[in-house]
């Protein structure tokens, strides 16, 4: 438990103490959080699941084959970690790496970046990218990509969404959003939108929809989420939140649509979580950085001599949050203890 308390605390401890944090800085404190993720062994519900789904699977195939795979960009990464003999290892250090950039880069453009790190520990660094580990290389492209929205980049935009995408198909749901960096008047960016989402769909996951949609909205399988409206409602409470406090925040049109969306989606999935559990809450992770968008803005609107004591609510919130999961979760115990692959005392299982 150490461990998991050491990557909420540092970067707390940082906040509180307002100290400022330079771009060495910031490759600190994410190294420590993608190594942790990356080195890990045997941590996690779903690490078995993926070494039979995928790692194992990706030393007995082809490169075509491993092309044409349901998540190519993730089935090839395994194939190369095959193929050059590196270790399973290799995967989720990807994963770390990737999940961590986009989150640094993310949380720098923030009014509280420690803040808004902090609070991105307990559920999205922990929870997530160490267990959903396609979806924590999917998180980290979108999160590298918003900036890219925000200034009308859309080129860039939509190829990190796509490359995203390539890991976890999921991910397409933030192709669409190109629309909302359109001027008024023009209907060039929505029509280029549209046309992306239809073709980046249809290479992706039109021949899967169909399969996808009875797993996870009409088989038993959809309603055997454990926990989805909990993991939501963490979602839906920032996203109404955001909501009220949207119109006295600075940012640009583009932002200040970006999140009105993604808050409205969210509020939806509360609603609908009960009719699809596993569904809705698959997606709601990508919904999951309006957490430390609130966390981070919050604060500004508090008078500069109480910030302190905000600063320290929020933080004691995500503690909270951590604690009450890595204490109470039915699946906690999937991550304990935790251990760093062992290199040098044993090899460890070749998984393959």
């Amino acid at each position: 438990m150490l461990v998991y308390w050491t990557l909420l605390l540092l970067p707390a401890s940082l906040a509180l103490a307002r100290v400022p944090v330079s771009r060495m800085g910031w490759w600190f404190l994410g190294g420590i959080i993608a190594l942790s993720i990356g080195l890990r062994f045997e941590v996690g519900t779903d690490w078995w699941n993926y070494i039979a789904m995928y790692f194992r699977p990706a030393g007995q195939v082809s490169f075509v084959q491993a092309l044409g795979s349901p998540d190519p960009g993730f089935f090839l990464f395994n194939w190369f970690a095959q193929t050059l003999g590196f270790g399973y290892w290799s995967v989720n250090l990807l994963a770390g790496v990737v999940f961590t950039a986009g989150l640094v880069r993310f949380v720098r453009r923030l009014p509280e970046p420690l803040v808004a790190f902090t609070a991105a520990i307990p559920y999205m660094a922990i929870v997530v990218a160490m267990n959903y580990t396609r979806q924590a290389l999917a998180i980290g492209f979108v999160l590298w990509a918003l900036p890219y929205l925000y200034d009308r980049r859309l080129l860039a935009y939509l190829v990190t969404v796509t490359a995203g995408a390539l890991f976890h198909k999921s991910a397409i749901i933030f192709v669409p959003l190109m629309a909302l960096a359109g001027r008024p008047n023009d209907m060039r960016v929505v029509l280029g939108a549209g046309v992306a989402s239809g073709v980046v769909f249809g290479v992706l996951l039109a021949s899967r929809f169909d399969s996808l949609w009875r797993q996870y909205v009409e088989s038993e399988f959809s309603h055997t989420s454990e926990g989805a409206p909990l993991r939501v409602a963490m979602n839906a409470f920032p996203a109404a939140v955001w909501l009220i406090i949207a119109r006295k925040v600075e940012l640009n049109r583009v932002e200040r649509r970006v999140w009105a969306v993604l808050s409205i989606m969210s509020l939806v999935g509360m609603v609908l979580v009960f009719q699809a559990p596993a569904a809705v809450d698959r997606v709601a992770l990508y919904f999951s950085p309006l957490q430390l968008m609130c966390a981070a803005y919050l604060i500004r609107f508090v008078r500069p001599h109480d910030r302190v004591l905000a600063r320290i609510v929020v933080l004691a919130v995500y503690a909270l949050v951590q604690y009450v999961w890595l204490v109470y979760a039915s699946h906690s115990p999937d991550w304990f203890p935790y251990r760093v692959w062992p290199f040098l005392t044993d090899p460890g299982p070749a998984y393959d």
